[in-house]
């Protein structure tokens, strides 16, 4: 089953996985656009750009990430991610509920965020220090000099430490945890959703998918994914599009078809509200780019090396 995490993007990336009980994932990524529907993760999520910019919609916010600043994404925080078509390279990092529950007491009550903004000196201190270890664990990934494994681990219980002890705090904002019947509702019906959006799916279908009434249907959906079915629905299929349109040369009207829209209209009105452009000013955006101009790392899963 797909995770509901799963982002259907073109990247090339490296990911460290260690495991103490749980997994940390550490990527180092090059995306050369791609568009994340609505999703959660089960995990504190920090995004550090390298190069380009990464556009994060979470609830009604919408925030602009460039390079040199990090952002933090709380666990179970319902958001959008888009690269644009100009490409990105970033460091991702994806710390489950699971492992922080090992070492930090109740850590569902705690909320992580990062002031840009302020002129505290010790606050600046601690944003440069969280860098320079984001940095530095890249950097062990490259070089992987005798025993970096153990240098890396380090590496990364210093940055939890910090990010613990500067970025977070108490909070009646901080994550719940949704029941497993919600979850398990959820996951059935996205996943529904991914193998079946180049057909049309009416609510009554998707409800029946989860043994609901299309009402309670549409008010379970909404007040878990902050958007209505429809939208998640539309906006699945244009994250489809918006990789196709980069990695293919089929004509605009053959990918509409192709990924679920049957009429045309409808799609370049949401496509232009979604992404302030239009399909081919898109593709001709991403061309400009030159994909040679970005690195392909390495990949290690559970210490060991794979290509």
């Amino acid at each position: 089953m797909p995770r509901k995490d799963h982002l259907p993007r073109q990247t090339r990336q490296e990911h460290i996985t260690l495991q103490p009980n749980r997994s940390i994932e550490f990527r180092v990524t090059d995306d050369f656009g791609s568009f994340s529907p609505p999703h959660w993760h089960d995990a504190l999520e920090i995004i550090y750009i390298l190069e380009g910019s990464s556009i994060v919609t979470l609830s009604d916010r919408t925030k602009t990430v460039l390079p040199g600043q990090f952002l933090l994404i709380n666990s179970g925080r319902i958001h959008t991610a888009r690269c644009p078509s100009t490409g990105n390279r970033s460091i991702l990092m994806q710390i489950p509920d699971a492992f922080l529950a090992n070492y930090l007491p109740d850590p569902s009550q705690l909320w992580f965020s990062i002031d840009y903004d302020s002129t505290n000196p010790e606050v600046q201190k601690n944003i440069s220090q969280f860098r320079r270890l984001l940095l530095s664990m890249m950097q062990l990934h490259e070089e992987m000099p005798d025993g970096y494994l153990l240098t890396f681990q380090r590496e990364l219980f210093t940055f939890l430490d910090l990010l613990y002890t500067k970025f977070s705090e108490k909070s009646p904002l901080a994550h719940h945890p949704m029941s497993s019947r919600t979850q398990t509702r959820l996951d059935t019906i996205l996943t529904y959703t991914q193998e079946n959006y180049q057909r049309p799916i009416t609510l009554k279908e998707a409800a029946d998918v989860v043994s609901l009434q299309p009402e309670y249907f549409c008010r379970f959906f909404r007040q878990n994914m902050e958007t209505t079915y429809l939208e998640y629905l539309n906006s699945y299929r244009l994250s489809r599009i918006y990789r196709d349109l980069i990695a293919t040369d089929l004509p605009v009207g053959t990918l509409a078809e192709k990924h679920g829209f049957t009429n045309d209209k409808l799609f370049h009105r949401l496509f232009r509200e979604r992404f302030h452009t239009t399909p081919l000013q898109l593709r001709k955006a991403a061309r400009e780019k030159d994909p040679d101009s970005f690195r392909c790392f390495n990949i290690f899963e559970n210490g060991s090396l794979t290509r």
